[in-house]
C-alpha cells in the first residue's frame, strides 16, 4: 500500500494522538497500523473528514446528506439558496452537484473502510484483540456508507431487490484500479447485514467518545436497515432496545430541547458529531447553520404551519414563532429547535429515535399495547398534557410516523426515508414555496448516477440512468 492521504491521516488527526509534527506527504501503512495509536488517529480522522466541508455549503459531509433528505418532506420549507435545489427535486441528474457529491463521499468512505480492513488485517505488530475492534469499525464503516447508497441512489428494496445500480468493493482502491460492475440491490443488503452484524459482534460497548462507534451505534443502524428491508421486526426491537436500554421512560428525557441541540453530552444521546470552537466546521452545519434565525448564519428554513399545527401549546417541542410578521406564507413559521453556535455538536442518533423504531417494531408483530406505552413514554415525557394513544391498525402506524417526524426533523430526513420505505407520496401543501408532489415509488425519490462515474467505470452500462 502506498503513502496514505495527508489531509486524512495527517492534517485531519485529533492531537489527541498525534503530537508530533509529520510530513505533509503522508505517511506509510506501516506506520499507520503498526500499533493502537496510528488507527485511532486514523479513525479519527475518518470521523473528522466526515462532517468536513468538502465544495461548498451545501457539500459537507453526513449532515449535508441527511438535511438535503429533511428538504424533500412537507414539513421544512427552504429559500432560494443552499439545499435549494435539493428542496425542488432539481438537483438529481447526473451532472448535478447532489448526485456527484453524495457518490463522491459516500464511496470515500466506503474506502476507507476498506483501507482500515485491509491495514489492520495485514499489520504484523497489532494484537489480535485491537485487529478485530479495529476491523469491526472498518466494517461498521463500509456498511454504513453502503446503506446511504442504496438509500440515495436506488429505488424502494422492497420492490426490486434485483436492480442493479451500485458498484460494490471491499478492497481498497488504488491508482490503476478499474470501477466494478454494479451488483443487483439485495447484494448490496446482504454486505451492509453482514458487515453490521460483524461488526456488533467486536465493536466494544465503551468509546473515546461519542463521536466514535461503538456497539450501540451499530446496533442503532442495523435496526434502521431492518426498517428498509422489515423482514425481521423481533430484532428490529431487540437492537432498539439494547440501544435505549430497554426502559423507555428513563430513555428519552433530552436537556437538547431547551438549549439548541447543542451538547452530545446529553445521555439522551447516542451517536453525534463533536464541534468545539476551536475544531468546527459550523458556517456549513446544517441544520443549525441553516434552521437557526437569531444567531444562524444562513437564516433559510421555515416550517409549514400545518406542521406546526400538530404540536400542542405544551408540547416541549413547540420551539415554532412568527417572528418576520411576513405576508409571504411560506415565511410564517420558523424554529429555534436547532442553535448556532461554534461549539454545537450534530447529533446522528438518539435514543428516542430507538424508542419510536421499537413502537414500530411492536405494532408490526401485533402487540399494539406495548406500541401505545412507549410511544406514550416519549408523548408524556415531551408533553404534560399528552393522552395515551387509543390508535390501532393503520392509525397507529401513521401516529408513529407522524412522532418520528415530529421528534427528528432536521435530523435525519425520517418524513423522506419513511415514505420511501412504506411507499407513501409526498404531497406538499400549498403554503409551500414551491409544491412538489412526489407519487408513490417515484423516480423523485432517488438520485441518477453521476455522469462521471459512468464515463470513468467502463463496467458500469451508459443507460443505467435511463
Amino acid at each position: 500500500m502506498a503513502l496514505l492521504l495527508g489531509c486524512i491521516f495527517m492534517t485531519s488527526c485529533s492531537d489527541d494522538f498525534l503530537d508530533e509534527p509529520a510530513s505533509e506527504e503522508g505517511i506509510t501503512a506501516n506506520a499507520v497500523f503498526a500499533d493502537r495509536l496510528g488507527v485511532e488517529a486514523y479513525i479519527t480522522g475518518i470521523l473528522k473528514r466526515s462532517r468536513s466541508q468538502h465544495t461548498r455549503t451545501d457539500r459537507a459531509g453526513l449532515n449535508s446528506v441527511y438535511f438535503a433528505r429533511d428538504l424533500k418532506g412537507n414539513d421544512l420549507i427552504q429559500r432560494a439558496t443552499w439545499f435549494a435545489t435539493d428542496y425542488t427535486f432539481e438537483n438529481r441528474e447526473p451532472g448535478h452537484s447532489r448526485p456527484v457529491f453524495t457518490w463522491d463521499y459516500c464511496y470515500e468512505h466506503v474506502n476507507h473502510g476498506n483501507v482500515l480492513i485491509d491495514g489492520v488485517t495485514n499489520s504484523s505488530t497489532l494484537d489480535e484483540n485491537s485487529k478485530r475492534e479495529f476491523i469491526a469499525f472498518g466494517k461498521f464503516w463500509r456498511a454504513f456508507h453502503y446503506f446511504q447508497l442504496a438509500l440515495e441512489f436506488a429505488p424502494n428494496y422492497r420492490n426490486d431487490p434485483s436492480i442493479s445500480r451500485l458498484p460494490i468493493y471491499t478492497n481498497p482502491a488504488t491508482g490503476e484500479s478499474e470501477g466494478n460492475p454494479t451488483s443487483p440491490l439485495s447484494d448490496v443488503f446482504e454486505l451492509i447485514l453482514s458487515d453490521l452484524n460483524e461488526a456488533i459482534a467486536d465493536l466494544p460497548d465503551t468509546r473515546i467518545g461519542k463521536s466514535y462507534i461503538n456497539k450501540a451505534v451499530a446496533q442503532g443502524v442495523l435496526a434502521r436497515v431492518l426498517l428498509v428491508t422489515m423482514d425481521d421486526w423481533e430484532k428490529v426491537s431487540s437492537l432498539a432496545r439494547e440501544v435505549y436500554g430497554g426502559d423507555a421512560e428513563t430513555a428519552v428525557p433530552s436537556n437538547n430541547y431547551s438549549i439548541g441541540f447543542v451538547d452530545f453530552t446529553d445521555p439522551e444521546w447516542v451517536w453525534a458529531l463533536y464541534q468545539d470552537e476551536v475544531e468546527t466546521h459550523f458556517f456549513w452545519s446544517a441544520a443549525p447553520g441553516m434552521m437557526d434565525h437569531d444567531l444562524g448564519f444562513f437564516k433559510a428554513t421555515y416550517i409549514n404551519r400545518n406542521f406546526v399545527n400538530e404540536f400542542s401549546a405544551t408540547d416541549s417541542r413547540n420551539l415554532f414563532a412568527d417572528i418576520y410578521n411576513s405576508s409571504t406564507p411560506y415565511r410564517e413559521f420558523v424554529s429555534s429547535k436547532f442553535k448556532f453556535e461554534f461549539e454545537a455538536d450534530i447529533p446522528l442518533m438518539r435514543k428516542s429515535e430507538m424508542v419510536l423504531i421499537d413502537a414500530e417494531a411492536q405494532y408490526h408483530l401485533g402487540n399494539e399495547s406495548v406500541a401505545h406505552d412507549l410511544l406514550f413514554a416519549l408523548q408524556k415525557d415531551r408533553d404534560p398534557g399528552a393522552i395515551i394513544s387509543t390508535n390501532t391498525g393503520q392509525d397507529l402506524l401513521d401516529e408513529i410516523l407522524l412522532e418520528r417526524r415530529k421528534e427528528l426533523y432536521g435530523e435525519l430526513g425520517v418524513e423522506w426515508f419513511d415514505a420511501k420505505r412504506y411507499r407513501l407520496p409526498i404531497n406538499r401543501d400549498p403554503v409551500h414555496r414551491v409544491v412538489v408532489n412526489v407519487p408513490v415509488d417515484s423516480e423523485l425519490l432517488f438520485l441518477k448516477i453521476p455522469q462521471k462515474e459512468i464515463d470513468a467505470n467502463p463496467n458500469i452500462d451508459a443507460s443505467i440512468n435511463n
